[in-house]
């Protein structure tokens, strides 16, 4: 009978052995596998990170191209209407009243006041003699 019992004796104790052993080489190649899963999913996360930062940096770049694209052409557009002001202002100046003709509208406008001015004054003159006879 003893030899039954160490019989179940060893066979306990190789079911234990082989189950520490089993349990060590378990957590052995679970923590392995977690440490492969980490790296791969840090590694998936930089690799998408730097290929978002490319399309930043590439989404800012045509942004300031369009930006400087269209600052041009309201530069051109502010250019072409000051340019437009100037050339107007040059052919009004030149062309729209000739110096002589102004000078000649002057004195013609002049003699005009005065000679209303002579009638008003004249009409206010009568008036007032006028005035003075109808009292007397």
């Amino acid at each position: 009978m003893l030899v039954e019992w160490i019989h179940v004796v060893l066979i306990v104790t190789g079911w234990v052995i082989g189950a520490a052993v089993g349990l060590v080489a378990g957590t052995w190649k679970l923590a392995s596998t977690v440490s492969k899963i980490e790296k791969e999913i840090r590694k998936d996360f930089s690799d998408r990170e730097s290929k978002l930062y490319e399309k930043i940096a590439g989404a800012i770049a045509d942004r300031e191209a369009r930006l400087g694209e269209l600052a041009n052409q309201f530069d051109e557009t502010l250019k072409g209407l000051r340019q437009k002001i100037n050339d107007v202002e040059l052919s009004t100046t030149k062309n729209f009243v000739a110096r002589g003709e102004f000078d000649d509208f002057r004195s013609e406008y002049r003699e005009d006041m005065r000679d209303i001015k002579k009638g008003i004054h004249e009409m206010n003159v009568f008036l007032h003699n006028n005035r003075k006879g109808d009292r007397i």
